[in-house]
């Protein structure tokens, strides 16, 4: 790869020295231009010349040595390969979904969370990390977003925040003598000073206030 970029600059070089006439020197120069195009189209530029297929197997030897080190970029290329090498795993697109939101790319994120989950329904990290997004997208626990977390919460009932942002999605939907009997016995088994008891009280005040009629101003009596 190397000498087809070296070939294209001795031309372009060469142009305005050998040529005798303007038609060949811009010929000299369409060769160097054409050069350089092949070699950005073929090769990667910055990077030692090797296939495609040996820069991923570089990259999973240095996933298994030296994760730490690895870029968003190199990360995100490793796991579409083991996408590819293993179509019907929900664990790559899980990831990528994560690589993706904290690259501040959301939309993108929901599809991977999204393919996960088209691939294995019930993959609680997934189901989870989708209800998460959406809510911290929106700011509400929509129809959709309450049955993520409760689907959630059914294969994990250890992990009672989730439980209790089904319940949240209840109250915004108008359930709420539901969702007050769903934190009840939510709450009933945490010990006296379980922080989670502060959170889930700090949330309740938040989202389950109610908001002053149109033209009022909040606080009004």
């Amino acid at each position: 790869m190397i000498w087809i970029a070296a070939l294209a600059l001795i031309a372009l070089g060469c142009a305005f020295v050998l040529g005798d006439s303007l038609r060949t020197r811009l010929l000299l120069v369409g060769a160097a231009a054409l050069g350089v195009g092949l070699y950005l189209l073929v090769g990667s530029p910055g990077m030692p010349d090797q296939p495609l297929a040996g820069r991923l197997e570089e990259l999973e030897t240095q996933a298994r040595e030296d994760a730490d080190t690895m870029s968003p970029d190199q990360l995100m290329a490793l796991l579409q390969k083991r996408a590819l090498e293993a179509p019907d795993d929900p664990n790559p697109h899980k990831f990528m979904g994560d690589l993706l939101q904290g690259a501040g790319r959301i939309d993108e994120a929901v599809m991977a969370y999204q393919s996960a989950l088209r691939r294995e329904p019930a993959f609680q990290p997934a189901l989870k990390s989708l209800a998460d997004l959406l809510f911290k997208r929106s700011g509400m626990v929509d129809a959709l977003t309450r049955d993520l977390y409760r689907a959630a919460f059914e294969l994990d009932p250890s992990d009672v925040r989730l439980g209790f942002m089904a319940g949240l999605g209840d109250w915004q939907a108008g359930l709420k003598e539901e969702a007050e009997a769903e934190w009840a016995r939510l709450e009933e088994p945490l010990a006296a000073d379980d922080p989670r008891r502060q959170m889930f009280k700090a949330f309740r005040e938040v989202y389950t206030k109610p908001q002053p009629s149109q033209g009022e101003p909040e606080g009004a009596p």
